[in-house]
């Protein structure tokens, strides 16, 4: 989960310097409930998985641990160090990469899973062409893409940017098939009930048309 940044914002934050003033929102120290849940119901086999603005490695490690071959990439030198020592605490195996999203997908290949808490509901306000692009390289006919988003529906300040249902389905419906559209809550240590966000489970259709 990113946090809301307002409707003014044009520049780019610095992820680094904002995880060495404290612990940021979307920081919880655990996996993420929905991300829980999702694996629990068996909607998605383990595989080779890209995670899209990782953190501290919290839910990258946790896919590990459930058998997922995870490559993590973040641009926080910070986050991206905690998130290994997270690894080798837990003793699982996870790839962690220090780069640019964009860049590291032009690259990367394909993988059966991409998973992203919050990445989406973010950078959809500065570049939502070249995140669908990143989205189409870093897939194949199907993939899952699994994105939490913040939900147009939460009215308290602070949490996650937020997304209509309506945007979501103009505009992730581009390129996937919809398994799921459904509301949960994002954990946050900031706000003892969370944030209201969308659940967002689909798939790279197998054929065209």
């Amino acid at each position: 989960m990113r946090l809301s940044l307002g409707p003014k914002s044009t520049e780019l934050p610095d992820w680094d310097t904002i995880y060495r003033q404290g612990t940021p929102p979307w920081e919880t120290g655990y996996p993420s409930g929905e991300l829980v849940r999702i694996l629990d119901e068996g909607a998605i086999e383990p595989g080779e998985t890209l995670e899209l603005g990782c953190g501290t490695g919290v839910d990258a490690v946790f896919l590990a641990r459930r058998g997922f071959d995870v490559t993590a990439v973040d641009s926080s030198p910070l986050a991206l160090e905690r998130a290994r020592v997270r690894a080798e605490r837990e003793d699982v195996l996870a790839r962690f990469v220090l780069d640019d999203v964009f860049q590291f997908g032009r690259t990367a290949g394909q993988f059966d899973l991409v998973y992203d808490a919050g990445f989406y509901d973010f950078i959809r306000e500065f570049d939502l062409t070249g995140f669908l692009d990143l989205l189409w390289r870093v897939t194949r006919p199907g993939s899952y893409y699994l994105a939490l988003a913040g939900s147009t529906r939460e009215r308290a300040s602070g949490g996650p940017p937020r997304v209509s249902k309506e945007q979501i389905r103009d505009e992730l419906g581009r390129l996937f098939d919809f398994v799921h559209l459904r509301p949960f809550r994002f954990e946050s240590p900031h706000r003892k009930q969370g944030y209201l966000g969308w659940s967002c489970l689909m798939q790279r259709p197998t054929t065209a048309g």
